[in-house]
């Protein structure tokens, strides 16, 4: 069995907005933001949320939250942007910033001051209803600057129809990486159906199985290193055979080039869309690998949660499939989830953090404002919304609403509930259930994350060893110097 992951400090890639906002972030009292509502009626504290919720379930949710406080008045704040980075930083530079907003990724809004420390209201709090290590995801020098709104897994969707047609018995959710490798293989068959997706996430996510002491991309967080022997190496051999035996799909796709590196509708891009289409049609028949997997075509499909109403497209075959963990290495390991969350944060801007808290936790962990999440979703109709919140952008009313995402809770009841609500396959259930062993993003967590991994070690492996010119071994020193002294600066532009 794992042992419990050691959960240490780590905090997200080092981001560059286009504004250069050292310091803006403190004397908050005085900055405005430029929301819909003005200022706040006579006597009520005024919360201007900024987050990235879908813009009529944010309201549905204030509505509610001002019903039963009438003393406080959300503002729900829209610009008609994706609020990551650059956005904030634009809104922080003309003293727009609102009193709650999602982090991207946290680096960047503490290396200017953009939010406050949330631990001594989690310390008021007590025993609250969130998974630990979400919260040390969160913590940065002992400050705790976020806490997760959404959460969504990353696994591998299986098709249980494609592998009892090839006589492959089903396996159970603690499946190793022997049978993910024997499936693979033998669903591969050229124009017909493909093993799995791409060999990326293998390497990605396979370490932190073999290894507590890892993450994603097989990075340490105790000594904030890329470990990348043994476990990396062997993930990385072990997708280099998948590549070699064609049971791969993306990378072999990608050997055809990438069109968006040209511009739309350039001699170059469209010869390589071509090539793309043709490629896809020898593989499995289709021009399209969404298409091809919607007709199950594929055995083992490597996606995120929020992938997984595929079955609506009027495309999907009917094929049984299943959502499964990640493969482990040994019969009897427990499999940890790989979690993708989006967290919110309280600004220095707040002039009212007290408040702002309290409706924070009603938009996150909090039984109310989850409950109210499962009812306005049950009883929403786009006229209501349309009368309720007019005055905004027509695509915002949808024909229905979702709550597809996971609460970010340890309430077993409204997990059930969750699970029940959006019929969520067994797998899912399986995963959440492991959650306190799992490991974040590393887009999210682990400051440099996207420049050391994925523009440094997978890049090299991609160009070198796939193309045949290195093995795996004769580049695993040279890119962990890179990418670690990469990290070392990000932790270094961080104060650590």
């Amino acid at each position: 069995m794992l042992l419990k992951k050691k959960l240490a400090v780590a905090l997200a890639v080092v981001m560059t907005a286009a504004v250069s906002l050292a310091g803006c972030g403190g004397g908050g009292e005085t900055q405005q933001p430029a929301a819909e509502g003005g200022t706040a009626a006579a006597g009520k504290t005024k919360i201007v949320f900024g987050g990235w919720e879908d813009q009529i379930m944010a309201r549905y949710l204030a509505e509610r939250y001002m019903a039963e406080h009438p003393d406080v008045e959300i503002e729900v704040f829209n610009n008609g942007q994706w609020l990551g980075n650059e956005n904030m930083a634009k809104l922080v530079a003309a003293n727009q910033m609102p009193d709650i907003i999602n982090l991207e990724n946290p680096v960047y809004p503490i290396q200017n001051d953009w939010v406050i420390d949330l631990k001594p209201y989690l310390d008021k709090e007590g025993d609250v209803d969130l998974p630990e290590n979400f919260i040390k995801y969160g913590t940065f020098n002992d400050k705790v600057v976020m806490v997760p709104n959404a959460v969504y897994l990353f696994g591998v969707m299986v098709n249980k129809t494609l592998l009892q047609a090839n006589n492959i018995p089903i396996p159970d959710y603690g499946w190793t990486i022997d049978e993910f490798v024997d499936i693979a293989k033998k669903t591969t068959k050229p124009g017909q159906t493909i093993g799995t997706t791409e060999i990326e996430p293998i390497m990605k996510h396979l370490p932190p199985q073999m290894n507590d002491d890892l993450g994603w991309g097989a990075f340490n967080e105790v000594t904030r290193k890329y470990q990348l022997t043994p476990e990396w190496l062997e993930a990385a051999n072990i997708s280099y055979d998948l590549y070699k035996s064609n049971a791969t799909l993306y990378e072999r796709l990608d050997a055809n080039g990438n069109p968006w590196d040209y511009e739309e509708g350039s001699q170059e891009r469209t010869t390589i869309e071509e090539a793309r289409a043709n490629f896809l049609l020898e593989t499995l028949g289709e021009t399209d690998a969404g298409t091809a997997w919607r007709k199950g075509k594929g055995a083992l499909w490597f996606d995120f949660t929020w992938g997984m109403n595929f079955h609506t497209n009027p495309e999907y075959s009917g094929f049984d499939w299943d959502y499964y963990p990640f493969p482990v290495k040994d019969k009897g390991d427990v499999s940890r989830p790989g979690i993708v969350v989006d967290s919110v944060a309280i600004t220095t801007k707040c002039a009212n953090p007290d408040a702002a808290w309290d409706f924070l936790k009603y938009m996150t962990f909090d039984k109310a404002g989850v409950e109210a999440r499962f009812d306005i979703v049950t009883n929403y109709t786009k006229e209501d919304a349309q009368s309720r919140f007019p005055g905004l952008e027509e695509t915002s009313y949808f024909d229905t609403l979702s709550f597809s995402f996971m609460p970010a809770t340890t309430d077993q009841a409204l997990i059930d509930k969750w699970v029940e609500f959006n019929n969520a396959k067994p797998g899912v259930k399986y995963m959440m259930s492991n959650m306190d062993t799992g490991f974040v993003d590393g887009f999210k967590v682990t400051p440099g994350f996207d420049e050391a991994y994925h523009k440094t070690i997978y890049t090299v492996y991609k160009e070198q060893v796939l193309t045949g010119q290195k093995s795996a071994s004769d580049i695993i020193d040279e890119v962990a110097k890179l990418a670690d002294d990469i990290t070392a600066k990000a932790y270094a532009a961080l104060g650590q």
